[in-house]
């Protein structure tokens, strides 16, 4: 009586010729110590278990909070907006920097991110205008985001993608102010409807 000898890595059938194989069993895989939620990638030579290196930061909770109560230096041109987050998100191993968690600025290690952000100051009259860019402490940043008036002009964000090469430091900052209510006047509307999301680009 012959049997199916045929052999994949180390499994052979068994005498009904099924093959139980474990995936380190294919000539191109190199798994070790895996653990929950990692995946394959392709690292040039073989396939390799590794962790999932996405994450994101998310700060914006809808708070009333008056951005008068912030820390930021003025509602002008070339100044940086602060963000109200009592609990951000951050799995980007970020360092965030606030006071009574108004959010100055965010550091990220090296990397490729997608930034983006939405500000909601408020204007003073109609014909006002805000807006703002990322900013790394020497270069605008990406696309301008803005906002007018009346509450359903906020929501147009400033977007950006960047690649520092080590730790980098990054903040919003005004680019075009008209009209910008003064920071002591500033109401809750930026908490409520302001908010910034880095996402790390896979």
């Amino acid at each position: 009586m012959s049997h199916n000898k045929i052999k994949i890595g180390t499994a052979e059938p068994n005498r009904t010729s099924q093959l139980n194989i474990d995936i380190n069993d294919l000539n191109n895989v190199n798994v070790s110590s895996a653990t929950a939620n990692q995946i394959l990638t392709y690292n040039g030579t073989n396939w390799a278990n590794g962790s999932v290196e996405g994450g994101l930061v998310f700060a914006g909770e809808g708070a009333t909070q008056n951005y008068s109560g912030s820390s930021a230096s003025g509602v002008t041109t070339s100044d940086d907006i602060e963000f109200y987050a009592s609990s951000p998100v951050n799995n980007l191993s970020a360092t965030i920097t606030s006071s009574s968690n108004w959010i100055s600025s965010i550091t990220l290690p090296a990397g490729t991110y997608k930034l983006q952000a939405v500000a909601g100051l408020e204007l003073s009259a109609s014909s006002g205008l805000l807006e703002y860019r990322w900013h790394d402490g020497t270069s605008l940043l990406g696309a301008t985001g803005n906002c007018g008036y009346t509450d359903d002009r906020v929501g147009n964000p400033c977007i950006a993608i960047v690649s520092p090469g080590s730790s980098t430091t990054y903040t919003v900052r005004i680019t075009t102010s008209t009209s910008v209510t003064a920071l002591a006047s500033q109401g809750a509307r930026h908490a409520e409807r302001g908010y910034i999301l880095i996402e790390k680009v896979l």
